[in-house]
Order: structure tokens, then sequence, then C-alpha cells
């Protein structure tokens, strides 16, 4: 046998590259969804041989169109770069090919690889941050909740004992769950300090002062409560701006990722004109011109332990490619934030299962199917979420 030319695999990958957290939940070191295989030179050599094996190559790379249509299309379309550089350096050897940058640096297969790698673990990091401030925001619904039944408590106690009088004409309305921190902590503090001045005034008829609640509750306690809520804000607003920190890393390399495919897109054809197949087979970073695909049916569940179940309609587009599952955590569907989860070629089942997000006990998660054209152009299915419930036990460390 003669020398081997990598394949690429569903998403333009290396074989024998581990791409992390591509599989399950941000972090697992499992092999991505993209690893591919070889095929064999032909038993020939020289030029000739590389010509017949490129053009075999060249119907593997059609079948393989990525583009750059948002943030979680780029490790596919970096994948299928990589893919390609390995083949020109391959083809260009001894040499390998090098790209200049506009800051005046070069850049080889190697140290693209590791961009690829940082990027990778930078949307990771978003995820992680993104499930950190979902948690936050988790912290304030829960205490917003108790404080609010507090409240109605108090208020029912003004409304059974405290008729036609001072304390009564001071009644404050109850905030809605969904106010923001202002709006809901006014009538808070409201009762919080008519509380005080009624434990201060006289004793209506049955009632004993200090006034403590059905459930307990004492004025001090409402007053720890409202406090504890301000600070509950205050870390979700840290958590928010680790956030905006983690996308703008991300943002960062991904805009340094982009600057080396187009000089790469640009290099080939000047380096590597003898090699016309590897000219004609560049990757592309932009969808081709064409039609958007209609979007698939598609629904989600919770699979025991700690999973999302997808099922999916098959797309009728002639010029199907294939479907990517897509998904951020939390409870909104961000195109900012997703990332490609899975991807399945069209004959394949039209069902993903996959733990990302699941981790803990009340996690959520929301999900899209997209159908890819090879054209690239692309089409996302309708939102999906899915929640882990609270009474499923976490996975052993």
């Amino acid at each position: 046998m003669g020398k081997k030319v990598p394949r690429r695999g569903r998403g333009g990958g290396l074989p024998g590259l581990v791409f992390k957290g591509l599989r399950g939940v941000p972090g697992d070191d499992g092999p991505g969804p993209w690893v591919g295989t070889e095929i064999p030179y032909p038993k020939t050599s020289g030029r000739n041989a590389w010509c017949a094996a490129a053009g075999k190559h060249r119907t593997i790379n059609e079948q393989n169109r990525m583009a750059i249509s948002n943030n979680s299309t780029y490790i596919p379309t970096i994948n299928e770069f990589l893919a390609h550089w390995s083949q020109c350096n391959e083809a260009y050897a001894p040499k390998a090919l090098v790209v200049r940058v506009p800051n005046n640096t070069t850049v080889n297969l190697t140290q693209f690889t590791a961009l690829r790698d940082g990027l990778q673990a930078q949307q990771n990091l978003v995820q992680s941050r993104l499930n950190l401030q979902w948690i936050a925001r988790g912290n304030i619904e829960l205490r917003k909740t108790e404080l609010l039944k507090q409240f109605h408590l108090f208020t029912g106690v003004l409304d059974s004992y405290y008729l036609n009088t001072d304390f009564y004409s001071a009644r404050p309305l109850a905030p809605g769950l969904g106010f923001g921190q202002e709006a809901f902590s006014r009538p808070l503090v409201d009762a919080m300090t008519l509380w005080e001045s009624m434990n201060e005034g006289p004793a209506p008829a049955g009632r004993t002062l200090p006034l403590v609640l059905a459930d307990t509750t004492t004025q001090g306690a409402f007053a720890s409560a409202i406090a504890a809520l301000q600070f509950a804000y205050a870390v979700e607003r840290r958590k928010a701006q680790d956030v905006t920190l983690a996308r703008s890393g991300r943002n960062r390399i991904q805009d340094r990722a982009y600057e080396v495919m187009k000089v790469y897109r640009d290099a080939v054809p000047t380096e590597l004109p003898q090699f016309p197949d590897l000219v004609e087979t560049l990757p592309r970073l932009t969808p081709a011109p064409g039609h958007t695909p209609a979007p698939v049916n598609a629904s989600a569940v919770f699979e025991a332990p700690n999973s999302s179940k997808v099922v999916y309609e098959a797309s009728a587009d002639a010029m199907l490619h294939s479907y990517q599952l897509r998904g951020t955590v939390g409870d909104e569907y961000s195109d900012e934030d997703a990332i490609v989860i899975a991807s399945h070629e069209p004959g394949e089942s039209r069902e993903f299962v996959t733990p990302f997000g699941l981790n803990q006990p009340g996690a959520k998660v929301a999900l899209k199917v997209y159908v890819i054209l090879t054209t690239g152009n692309e089409a996302g299915s309708g939102a999906m979420f899915v929640e882990r419930p609270a009474n499923v036990q976490p996975l052993a460390a």
C-alpha cells in the first residue's frame, strides 16, 4: 500500500483527534462527532498518484461543505479547513503550507489546530458560565417565591386585624413574580418597615405583638430575606459579567480563526497551483448562493438518568447534507451561544440522545435541530426545552 490521505468525517475532522465537549456536557473528553477515517492512495507514484487520490477525495469533500453562519458553525468549518490543510501538506511535502495573517505573523497547521482547540475550550467556558448564571437566576426566583408567600401572609394579617386603622392605609400592593429587582423589592421594603411600625404600636384585638406570621417568620427574618435577595441579584450580575467576558474571549478567537481561514483560501491557489483538485475543493467560509431549506419538526423529552432524547422528521430537500443538533444551557435558546452537540447524515436514525447540560437535577437546556444543505445554507427547528427533574439524583463523581 502507498501513503494514505486523510478523509473527512461528518464535520470535516481529522482522524485520531479528540474534540472536547462536543459529544456530551462541556468538558467531556470523549471523541467528537467529526472523527473521520482514511482512504488509501492508489498504487501509483508521483503527481499522478496524488491527483487520482484527490479526485476520489473531491466527491468526499463535496459531501462535507460547512460554512460559517453563526458562532456554532465555527468548529465544524475549522475542522474542514484542518482536513484540507493536512492534505495540502501531504501533497506539498517535504514542504508544509504556512500562511501569513494581517498582523504579519505566520500560521501553520499545528498552530491552527491549537487555535481550534482553544476555541472549543472557550465555547465550553461560555456554556459553563451560562450555567452558573442560570443557577444564580434560579436562586433569585426561589427567594422571590418565598418572600412573596411571606408578603401575602403579612398582608393577610392586615386584612384580618388592621381594617380601619392607620396601618391598613399604608398596606402595600403585592409585586408580580416577574417584576425586576427594583419593582419587586420596593413593596417588600414597604412591608418590612410597616411591620416594624406595627410591632411598636398597639396590638389589635386577637393578636399579640411582636407580630409573627403563621409560618413563624418574624420581622427580622423577613428583613434578612430581603437583604439576601439583593445579594442574590448582585451575584447574578457578577455571573452575567463572567458570561460577557467569556463571550468576548470566544469572539476574539473566532476573529483570529476567520482571518486564518480567509488567507488560507488565498494561499492555496498561489502555493499549490499544480494540484487543481485541492484548489477546487477548498472549504468555503460562507454559504453558497441558493435556497434556505424548510425547517423540520422536532420534539425533545427528558430521558433518565441525565439525557435529552430528540426525534425529528426527515427533510425532503434534494440538497440535504446533514442534520445538526445544537443547543445551549438554560431556558432560552441563543444563536449567539449555541454549540453543535452532534450531527447525523441523512440515512441515520432520526434520533439524538445526549447528556449535554443535564449533569445536575433541575438543569435545563434549549435545543434545535438544523437542516444543513450541501451549499451550507441551513434552517433550524423551533426551540425545544428539556429539564432534568429535581428528584433525579446527580451522577456519581
